[in-house]
């Protein structure tokens, strides 16, 4: 499930503060009405830096037989809104994918799989992982999660009743999601691969 970004008019902050931890959140990932997975964002806060691990795990199988695996295990490490590091690791059938960042002399630095073995990738020093469960990242400059590559989206939002708001992302790639009054994220639709649609539920 790809996602990206492009440049976007300045966004107001939402009532959560940037010191306050999320609550950690879980997902139930439905694919045209059947459960086919989860998606899990799990917080943690020490010495003043904010953690975030996202694990996800999809299984599909067709009469017993697993006809499509995927996990990805995202980490990223926040000191109040700077990024100081990021670790990716994604397998998506047995192909393997991993990508590091780390926030070094004014820039993010991202070396891994789509790296390869030349210099590091720069990226701004303010960019951010289009990892959903922060909608102020949005503004960007952000880059994909699974390659650290940057990202290009365009982005509409529509007011949600009780304050909250809805995002959609649109370009390469589609995507919507649902957020509460103090930005909690609530739930997200994208297209898979093949055309079916692929839901988040919270649980």
């Amino acid at each position: 499930m790809r996602r990206r970004h492009l440049p976007l008019l300045a966004l107001p902050l939402l009532a959560r503060t940037a010191e306050a931890m999320p609550a950690d959140l879980r997902f139930r990932i439905m694919r045209e009405g059947s459960a086919i997975g989860t998606h899990r964002v799990g917080f943690t806060e020490a010495g003043g830096l904010l953690t975030a691990r996202t694990d996800v795990a999809i299984q599909v199988k067709v009469m017993s037989f697993t006809v499509f695996r995927l996990s990805h295990v995202f980490t990223e490490v926040w000191s109040g809104n700077r990024l100081v590091s990021a670790t990716s690791r994604h397998d998506r059938n047995g192909t393997v994918k991993e990508m590091a960042v780390r926030a070094e002399g004014g820039a993010l630095l991202v070396t891994g799989t789509a790296q390869g073995s030349g210099a590091p990738q720069r990226l701004p020093a303010e960019a951010a992982p289009l990892s959903w469960w922060d909608p102020r990242r949005f503004a960007g400059p952000l880059f994909d999660n699974e390659t650290g590559r940057p990202l290009q989206l365009q982005w509409s939002r529509a007011a949600l009743p009780n304050g909250g708001t809805r995002w959609r992302a649109s370009g390469e790639t589609e995507g919507e999601a649902s957020y509460a009054a103090d930005g909690t994220w609530l739930d997200w639709k994208t297209k898979g691969d093949d055309g079916s649609i692929v839901t988040y539920e919270r649980f």
